[in-house]
């Protein structure tokens, strides 16, 4: 495989993950903003925080495409960003999902809408 062409795939597979989790992040954290408006003022500091900076997931392609376009060695820069792309996008998915689903605050809803 052309080197160029090896590059650039490696790039994309740094930059699709982080598509996925900005996708998600903007679709789903609103929906679970407005479900936990019932409990907003028992939210974890966890849970505010990525429904206050959730926007901030738009940086993570900025990154990846940062780290292959200005990293030193060029036949390096692939293989970072395709790291940098997979592990960001799995911690980032990882904390939000362990942020929103907070089993304590599905409880208080659950009580919440039987009372």
């Amino acid at each position: 495989m052309n080197s160029r062409v090896k590059d650039i795939a490696l790039l994309l597979a740094g930059l699709l993950p982080t598509a996925v989790v900005v996708f998600l992040a903007f679709v789903l954290v609103p929906g679970c903003i407005a479900i936990y408006g019932p409990v907003s003022g028992q939210l974890p500091p966890q849970t505010k925080f990525v429904f206050s900076f959730y926007y901030l997931s738009l940086v993570l392609p900025v990154l990846v495409a940062g780290v292959w376009l200005f990293w030193r060695g060029r036949w390096q820069r692939g293989v970072v960003a395709a790291l940098l792309g997979s592990v960001g996008s799995v911690a980032a998915g990882a904390f939000g999902w362990w942020a929103v689903c907070q089993p304590q605050l599905i409880l208080q809803l659950i009580g919440q809408s039987g009372s």
